[in-house]
Formats: structure tokens, sequence, C-alpha cells
């Protein structure tokens, strides 16, 4: 039998791929995007939260993977 830990992560693995295959459907890769954007903000955020001093700044991490994108397809 699984535990209740274990319940809620299938859980809201399940929940996240529907959320990414509903997006996908209405809006295409745009919409998937979206998806991933809104849940990136969510783990920022929450591991902004639970950080300790000598951990990396995940907003930090975040800005230059995007800084990295921009670079790439801004020519």
């Amino acid at each position: 039998m699984a535990t209740i830990k274990e319940v809620r992560k299938a859980n809201k693995r399940d929940h996240w791929a529907a959320r990414q295959q509903q997006q996908l459907e209405a809006r295409g890769s745009k919409g998937l995007a979206e998806a991933w954007w809104d849940r990136t903000k969510a783990a920022c955020t929450k591991r902004d939260a639970a950080r300790g001093p000598e951990d990396p700044d995940p907003w930090q991490e975040l800005a230059r993977t995007l800084e990295n994108f921009i670079e790439h397809h801004a020519k």
C-alpha cells in the first residue's frame, strides 16, 4: 500500500502531466511554455523560502538561464 506522501507525489505528477497536455492542446508550444513558466516561478519561490545562507539563489540561477536563452535566440 502506498503512503500518503507517495499518493500526494503521484497526484501532483498526474496533475502536472494533465496540465501540460491541456496547455499543449489549447495553445500549442506557447501554452506548454506558459505552464512551465508557472511551475518555474512556484519552484523558485518555494526553494527561496527554504534555502540557507550557503545555498544558491534560485531566482539568480533562473535569471542567468533566461539571459543565456535570450542571447541565443535574440540574434
